[in-house]
């Protein structure tokens, strides 16, 4: 048996004719994520891969065999789920949604502009068909997404043909996001990271009066949290910080810093509550910290935010804007992550089962779009933040004295 302890990733450095002429071994995904097993190349010969922990091997890479032989890796074709959107009644905004779901059960995904893979699961079909989508079963070579750290940061899947060293790149940076400025594969995914409830920025210790509302008997049952919800994304974060991003967002692309500075200034002077305040100030900062972390922004965007009065809608909408998406497909994802954390937040305070928080959650997102559009709708002039009760409600939230949510 022949040993292979190296492995060169999409054979980067090597001529396309030496890669196209070199033995070739067909594997599944099954066995390539793992870093060592045995295989029998196309001509017969006997090879055992051991490569060091947690390396996972792509379709296109290359294995250095003990005798100096190059090994060339193909993705075996292998029936998986193809998940397309409905060309009657879908949008993109499924996809986004069915890849957030999916992406929380940890399941590997396959992500292109227009469809999705995952390995044969019924029970996710049955999810995803009820989510309105295609469900299709095929025969397909399987490249999902490697994670954020990865040797293979962005999946060899999508054709990416070369490394991200420093060194070898081919292409400037200049002070542009590393993010794809199409609706392609990673504008995809930095939607779903930052409607992400993992995100790191605290959006989860803070109930939002919701809390509140609880203690005082306005919410207590599956129906009663998801009236309030639906309530609060339409005359709240539609008219309000939704509105406002509808018009940060260009203004970031647009380098409009007066724009900027005057729809800072509107979120400090309109948070109802020292409860209010302190989110904003506190999710800004942190989600400000995370963008620096991702080296994608420019040092001009980073410093006159900082010089801002710190608020999370102004930060959020710098995010957004660096992979220019579709504005409205860039609000449906903060509208969904802000849905998430809110179903979170009654699924531990009414309390209420999983279930009940998926209907919910469901209940959100057909009331996304409207409000979406209600806020891309609104001129800079007509935004507003007018919620009474809401804020009576976050005030009385900072002296309750038994409350699981940050004050």
């Amino acid at each position: 048996m022949l040993l292979c302890s190296k492995i060169m990733a999409n054979g980067h450095g090597l001529s396309r004719t030496l890669i196209r002429n070199a033995q070739g071994v067909l594997l599944d995904w099954d066995t390539r994520q793992k870093s060592r097993f045995d295989a029998v190349t196309d001509d017969g010969c006997a090879i055992g891969v051991f490569l060091s922990r947690g390396t996972t091997v792509r379709g296109g890479d290359v294995l250095i065999a003990e005798d100096g032989r190059l090994i060339r890796v193909d993705a075996a074709p292998q029936q998986v789920l193809k998940i397309t959107t409905c060309q009657t009644h879908g949008t993109p905004f499924d996809l986004i949604r069915a890849a957030y779901h999916l992406g929380n059960r940890h399941v590997p995904i396959e992500l292109t502009p227009t469809y999705l893979h995952i390995e044969p699961d019924h029970v996710l079909a049955d999810m995803l068909r009820a989510m309105h989508l295609i469900v299709t079963a095929v025969q397909a070579p399987f490249e999902p997404e490697s994670g954020a750290y990865s040797e293979h940061g962005h999946g060899h899947g999508h054709g990416a043909t070369h490394a991200h060293g420093d060194s070898d790149h081919p292409h400037p940076h200049g002070d542009h996001p590393p993010m794809a400025t199409d609706m392609g594969t990673t504008n995809l995914l930095a939607l779903l990271w930052l409607a992400s409830p993992a995100l790191p920025v605290g959006g989860f210790s803070y109930s939002e009066g919701l809390e509140a509302a609880i203690e005082h008997g306005f919410v207590h049952d599956e129906h009663s949290a998801g009236d309030w919800l639906i309530d609060q994304l339409h005359l709240s974060q539609a008219r309000g910080d939704m509105a406002l991003m509808a018009h940060a967002i260009p203004a970031w692309q647009n380098h409009d810093t007066a724009k900027l500075q005057t729809l800072a200034e509107w979120v400090m002077m309109t948070r109802e509550s020292a409860e209010m305040r302190l989110q904003t100030e506190q999710m800004g900062r942190s989600l400000l910290d995370w963008l620096r972390n991702q080296q994608n922004t420019s040092r001009e965007a980073l410093a006159f935010c900082a010089q801002l009065p710190p608020s999370y809608p102004l930060v959020m909408s710098l995010a957004l804007s660096l992979s220019r998406p579709a504005l409205a497909d860039a609000l449906q994802a903060y509208a969904f992550g802000w849905s998430e954390n809110m179903t979170q937040a009654a699924i531990k305070t009414v309390p209420i089962g999983q279930n009940a928080g998926q209907r919910i959650l469901a209940r959100l997102a057909t009331a996304i779009p409207d409000a979406v559009a209600e806020a891309m709708a609104l001129p800079e002039q007509a935004i507003q933040a007018f919620t009474p009760r809401l804020a009576i409600l976050s005030a009385r939230h900072e002296t309750q004295y038994s409350r699981l949510f940050r004050s």
